[in-house]
């Protein structure tokens, strides 16, 4: 007897001869679903080896053989429904090889009918896809390790916030005010924007300015600091000691790297808005 496809002629021992040899887990069992379930009527040599099992150990018996007590038995119930509907079943499960080691199964199970369209058997292809879930596994391991890795390490970055804060409180801004009793009005002036900015210190400004994506040299962000704060040039040059034209060529320098040179864009207000 043959089997044709298309216009192609295939000998029914041909496909036997293609199942038999097949890599894939093949079993072929009865068409009962209910108890006690389905018998198998053919294994090929791949079935025996992966599970162990001989094809006369387990003609006539139910593929339970291959279940045990970590066999989710939810996935068997789906199987089972997905079958009595007629649809093909696609599923995963630890199941239980001759010597009662665990692998995890995969199924591929697709009902095989006749001319009137009734279920006359089914064929389950299976694989041990065990080396696979270990690899998920060790995946979902490292992330979850990493996971508590990154909360120890903002749990970390808590506790150095809140211990600059209070070095900030309770050192910092207490010396500040110790020195501005002693220093000139243009010291004073700077002192304030000192202060202004270690209150501040927690807030965003610094850490904008000094993204890689505007690149300001740290002598750029001391400028912008200082025009952030509403400091002039003039005052600028006598704080920092530098000349009016080389305060002029860095704040350009400031608004060409922000993108705003030839934009009708305060500098000042700009950068607060950072």
């Amino acid at each position: 007897m043959s089997v044709y496809f298309d216009k192609y002629k295939v000998s029914e021992k041909l496909l036997a001869s293609v199942v038999h040899f097949s890599e894939d887990s093949i079993v072929i069992t009865t068409k009962d679903l209910d108890p006690p379930g389905p018998k198998i009527i053919y294994v090929n040599p791949a079935f025996t080896k992966m599970t162990g099992y001989s094809s006369q150990e387990v003609i006539g018996k139910t593929p339970g053989i291959l279940q045990g007590p970590k066999t989710d038995r939810s996935v068997l119930r789906n199987l089972k429904s997905t079958l009595t509907d007629g649809k093909v079943f696609f599923g995963q499960a630890i199941n239980y090889r001759k010597d009662g080691s665990e692998f995890w199964n995969e199924w591929h199970i697709e009902p095989v009918k006749d001319d009137s369209g009734a279920v006359e058997c089914y064929v389950a292809i299976q694989h041990d896809i065990t080396n696979r879930k270990e690899a998920q596994q060790a995946i979902e391991q490292k992330n979850a390790a990493l996971k508590e890795i990154i909360e120890q390490i903002e749990i970390e970055k808590k506790k150095i916030r809140e211990n600059v804060l209070l070095n900030v409180e309770e050192v910092l801004l207490p010396a500040l005010k110790k020195i501005r009793r002693k220093g000139t009005a243009l010291d004073k002036k700077y002192i304030d924007i000192l202060e202004q900015n270690l209150e501040n210190l927690t807030s965003s400004f610094g850490r904008n300015v000094s993204e890689k994506k505007f690149k300001l040299s740290p002598r750029e962000i001391e400028i912008a600091n200082l025009i952030k704060n509403g400091m002039p040039s003039k005052e600028i040059c006598s704080m920092l000691n530098i000349s009016f034209k080389t305060v002029e060529t860095h704040r350009n320098k400031i608004r060409k790297k922000l993108d705003i040179l030839n934009k009708d864009i305060n500098l000042t207000t700009y950068l607060q808005s950072l």
